[in-house]
This record gives C-alpha cells, sequence and structure tokens, in this order.
C-alpha cells in the first residue's frame, strides 16, 4: 500500500537498513503455514515499492553517481552508488515523537517507524489492534555515522538523542511505538568497514553490478529500506508468500581465509532445506541469487546451485539478483531479494537481470545451458521459488517460498451493488492520490476487502477522508476533512417521502430484496402484504396511513442493509476467501 495514503511523511537521511517485523499474536495452531503478508520499502530511486517495480520491469540503472550525503563522513567511497532518494523530512507528531528527540533522532529510526507502520497497514491490520500483544521485532542494519556528524556540526544537540541514536533503541522503539510485548532485538554492520571493501578493490571499477557475467569485477554498494510484516496463515488477511523452510550454518575454517566462500557448505545449507522439507529441488524454478558479480562469490555459489538443482532437471534453472539492478544492499540485501519476487508473482513478471552479455567462464552450468540468466522479462508462474544469500565472513542462508497460482478471482469479479471505497489520510492530496490509485484496482476483490478491513476503525491523527463510489458506467469521489464521530447516524424523512413503485429500482439489488422479503414475511403473519404494496400501480396506494408508514419504514429498513452490505462486503470476501 502506498505510504502517500497513510502519512504524508517526507524521507530522513538513512544509510542501509531493513526489519522484519514477526507478528505471532493469537496464533496458536503450530503447523499453520506462515506467510509475508505486508511489505513496505524504499529502495535506490525508488520511493515506494510500486516504483521499485517500475525501474525493476522497464530495466532502469538504480545506481547514481550522486551521493553527496556521504561527503560528510570524508570516506572514499565508489564513483557510483544505489542510494535511497532525498531523506530529509519526518512526520514526528504522526508518530507522537517530541520535536526535542526528532530533531535528534537518527534518520534510520525514522524510516524504520515510517515503514513498519506502512508494512502493518499493507496486511491489512490496524496498528491499534496489535497494541499489547505478543509481536517481535527484529531490526538488522548498518551502523549510522549521523550521530557523529550531528557532534562535529554547529547545531546544538540535546539529551534526547540518547534514546534516539542508540542501537538498541531502532528495535526497541518500534515496540515501544506500536506498544508490541514481544522480542525486540537487532543485529547491526559496521559502515566504515563496508567502505573499506573500496579501499580494497572489492567493488566494481565502473559502478555496474555484472552478476554472473565474464566481466564481473566487484560489487555495487547500495542502500535500501525494507519492512515486512509475517504472521500464519490462519490469521492473515493477506498472503504474499509462503516461507515454507530456511536453513543457515557457517564455513567454518577456510585455508583459503575466512572471506573465501565454500561451494560446499553452500551446497550442505541448500540441500538441508530440501530434505526436511520433502520437496524436490526440480520442483524450484527460479532461485534469486546472492549474486554480488565478484570473481569468486559468483562462481562458488552458482557451482553450488547447480549441483543441488540441475542434476537430471529437465529444462534449465533459471537464477538471477536484484544487485544487478540495484547494487549490493547489504544488511537489507535479502529482503530486497524477497521484495523483488513478490512483485514478481503479483505481476506475472520476472524483470532481468542488468549488465548481463557473456556467461562467466569458472561457471560451467552457465556454459552448458543448466543454469540460465533471466537477461529480458520472463513471464513468471512459479510454484517453488528460492532465495540464497552469503556472509562475507562464511556464513550461509537458503530460504524455499511457495506461492499460491489459483487463477485470479478478480477477473470475475462483478459486485451487484455500486462498490464504495473509502479511504483516510493525513492530506487532502494523500488521500486524493490513493483515491485514483484504488479506482484502478477496483476490480480486484481482495484489495477492496483490505481496505474496508483498514476503515472499519478510525485511523489517529488521520484528519482527511474520503470516498469514491464506482459504479457500472460513472466514478463519484468526494475529500473532506472532518471531525471523527464514534458512530454513524441513520437519519430519514417520514411519512410523505412514500410514491407509488419506489421500491422497483431498489429491488434489483439483492441484500434490498431479502430485507423486503423478510419484511413481508414478519407481516404476513398479521395479514398484510409489503409485496402486494409496494408491487402496486394504484395511484391511490398510500393514501391511507397504515400503507404508508408500513411501505416507508419497511422501504428505509432495507435500505439500511443495503449500505451495511456495502461496507461489510471486505469482511464477507475474507470470509469467503477462508
Amino acid at each position: 500500500m502506498d505510504s502517500t495514503q497513510q502519512v504524508n511523511v517526507g524521507r530522513a537521511n538513512s544509510c542501509r537498513k531493513s526489519v522484519f517485523v514477526n507478528i505471532m499474536n493469537k496464533c496458536v495452531d503450530n503447523d499453520s503455514e506462515i506467510v509475508i503478508s505486508g511489505i513496505s520499502g524504499r529502495y535506490p530511486k525508488s520511493d515506494d515499492i510500486s516504483e521499485f517495480w517500475k525501474n525493476l520491469v522497464e530495466g532502469n540503472d538504480m545506481v547514481s553517481n550522486s551521493h553527496d550525503r556521504y561527503d560528510e563522513l570524508g570516506l572514499l567511497v565508489p564513483s557510483r552508488m544505489g542510494v535511497i532518494n532525498s531523506l530529509d523530512k519526518f512526520d514526528a507528531d504522526f508518530f507522537s515523537v517530541h520535536t526535542k528527540l526528532s530533531n535528534v533522532m537518527d534518520p534510520r529510526l525514522r524510516k524504520l517507524l515510517e515503514l513498519s507502520h506502512e508494512a502493518i497497514l499493507d496486511a491489512g491490520v490496524i496498528p491499534e489492534s496489535i497494541r499489547g500483544s505478543n509481536t517481535a521485532v527484529f531490526v538488522a542494519f548498518e551502523d549510522s555515522a549521523s550521530c557523529g556528524i550531528t557532534r562535529r556540526s554547529k547545531e546544538r544537540t540535546n539529551l534526547y538523542s540518547v534514546v534516539g541514536n542508540e542501537s538498541a533503541m531502532l528495535s526497541n522503539r518500534l515496540s515501544y511505538n506500536f506498544g508490541l510485548t514481544g522480542s525486540s532485538a537487532h543485529c547491526n554492520h559496521d559502515p566504515v568497514g563496508s567502505f573499506m571493501y573500496h579501499g580494497l578493490e572489492m567493488t566494481s571499477v565502473d559502478g555496474k553490478c555484472k552478476a554472473f557475467d565474464a566481466g564481473a569485477d566487484g560489487f555495487v554498494q547500495a542502500e535500501a529500506a525494507v519492512a515486512i510484516y509475517i504472521c500464519k496463515m490462519a490469521v492473515a488477511k493477506r498472503a504474499y508468500v509462503t516461507l515454507v523452510h530456511a536453513a543457515i550454518n557457517c564455513d567454518g575454517y577456510k585455508e583459503e581465509g575466512i572471506t573465501f566462500p565454500s561451494k560446499v557448505q553452500q551446497e550442505n545449507v541448500m540441500r538441508k532445506v530440501y530434505e526436511e522439507t520433502g520437496v524436490n529441488p526440480h520442483e524450484v524454478e527460479y532461485v534469486e541469487a546472492h549474486g554480488t558479480g565478484t570473481k569468486v562469490g559468483d562462481p562458488q555459489e552458482l557451482n553450488a546451485i547447480a549441483s543441488v538443482f540441475c542434476n537430471g532437471k529437465k529444462g534449465p534453472l533459471l537464477v538471477g539478483s536484484v544487485k544487478s539492478n540495484m547494487g549490493h544492499s547489504e544488511p537489507a540485501a535479502g529482503l530486497c531479494g524477497i521484495s523483488k519476487l513478490i512483485l514478481s508473482h503479483m505481476k506475472g513478471i520476472l524483470p532481468a537481470n542488468l549488465h548481463y552479455s557473456s556467461p562467466n567462464p569458472e561457471i560451467p552450468a552457465l556454459i552448458d545451458g543448466r543454469v540460465k540468466v533471466v537477461d529480458r522479462n520472463l513471464e513468471f508462474k512459479a510454484k517453488y521459488a528460492s532465495l540464497n544469500s552469503i556472509g562475507y565472513g562464511g556464513t550461509n542462508a537458503h530460504i524455499l517460498l511457495k506461492f499460491q497460482n489459483e487463477e485470479d478471482v478478480r477477473n470475475q469479479w462483478q459486485p451487484s451493488i455500486p462498490l464504495i471505497i473509502l479511504c483516510s489520510g493525513r492530506t487532502e492530496f494523500a488521500v486524493q492520490h490513493f483515491l485514483d490509485e484504488a479506482v484502478i484496482e477496483c476490480q480486484d476483490q481482495h484489495f477492496v476487502k483490505l481496505l474496508h478491513e483498514l476503515s472499519r476503525e478510525i485511523l489517529p491523527r488521520q484528519v482527511y477522508r474520503g470516498y469514491v463510489i464506482v459504479k457500472f458506467d460513472e466514478i463519484e469521489s468526494s475529500v473532506d476533512k472532518t471531525e471523527f464521530k464514534d458512530s454513524v447516524w441513520f437519519i430519514f424523512s417520514g411519512v410523505g417521502s412514500q410514491w407509488v413503485g419506489m421500491a422497483k429500482d431498489m429491488i434489483t439489488f439483492d441484500v434490498f430484496k431479502k430485507s423486503i422479503m423478510k419484511s413481508n414475511e414478519y407481516l404476513a403473519n398479521a395479514g398484510f402484504s409489503l409485496m402486494d404494496l409496494l408491487e402496486s400501480t394504484d395511484p391511490t396506494t398510500f393514501d391511507g396511513i397504515k400503507n404508508s408508514m408500513v411501505g416507508v419504514n419497511s422501504y428505509q429498513v432495507a435500505l439500511v442493509d443495503l449500505l451495511k452490505s456495502i461496507v461489510s462486503l471486505g469482511t464477507r470476501l475474507i470470509t469467503q476467501r477462508k
């Protein structure tokens, strides 16, 4: 869900980081599948996940020549890097952060608050509904130099910087703001060390990540921030992908040195996943590889992949690496790969790797065709895909993902009543922008159901409300700033508003008709036929007070039932899907 619907937040001055929000509240079935239910992100040259997809599918290189932010650090940095767009704004009031704190708060923390909020809403969950729950927060990030820069600047700081810049506060602040009582932990990576890679000539000379290519000469540094919300399928309102299984190991001692990757241990961790799940590796149609574009790393990884997936497999195994499109975002790299896979499944397209022209001769499987790098956009309908990741100190990880490939119901969805889509936001522009986007997606019943779920309760500090009504041949919308009310009242006119044949058009709606038939059934016990009354063409039908009162009241009850059905449409869709 685009961030413009929820908060008119700007962007904060941030380095690489990612947040992994693990929602386990109200889950008692240990056998239930675990799914990714919500996602949000900021990527190089991409302010949200939609723009990220546009860059991927259009083959745009997200690596940039401009990264002025790092000039303040006085470090030797590559000529080209993947950097997040200008990150200089933050809606402190929305997140209840005092000005004294927000002015000295680590930019990474600002971004994590925004992304976590968006990912929760993307899952169709009201943040207030998980307050006090046993929900865990895990954050992986790179240490920031923002605090040091602030100290060296002429701007005065204050004591609030202690709770705004400590690493522990990244996960703990999320738990605090959202009221989550589960585990709250983090792991971090030293950014100064990462810039030393460039000094050691481990980065690409021309700033292009040529993963799996014969000309691969090093990785490209990048930054990204991604949040995902995971929960059990039993409680999910949306399921992007099932996390089937994951395994992790370490190379241990190697004669070549600690940074040299081990084909053997990578192969072992992959085999462990498929042995423990019983899934045949041949069922995996695509592997999102680590693929950093280094001379040693690419051959070791793809040779291990070929050993596990390709022996006896009919046809080539497709592989790719999002790092070729955006660079290596280090702690956030795995979640960037997952972002790409989720989007590929949703759109049915596997985007092309960039900078691949000739296969690396050190990877025999590329030469003989057992493994094929996705070098152009391809159709994507895989049931199983996997994600592979390698740490430069010897840690290896492999994740198996499963997609639901049932026929999309949205093309067959034709509501019998006009469709109403509701939205609230921080600004009039935010609400109108989202409603415009929602009209385009209104044939997707699962999208509509999530919006209705989010509209069931008031979202604090979102003072603008809007709606769009989609009829068969027209669209009507409205956005207003309004005071929140705790309840909705229907006010109807009394006797005198009736007319002959007044139910003729409305009775075509199933809900309205069922309500009238129910009233007709009750009134029949008193010897009164409501249907005869409403179907009558006699101009004197409503001259008597009895007919007028019964006709008007029955009509109004049916009208309320119809309005309630429109609002609860999303809930019914959720029930139908489960």
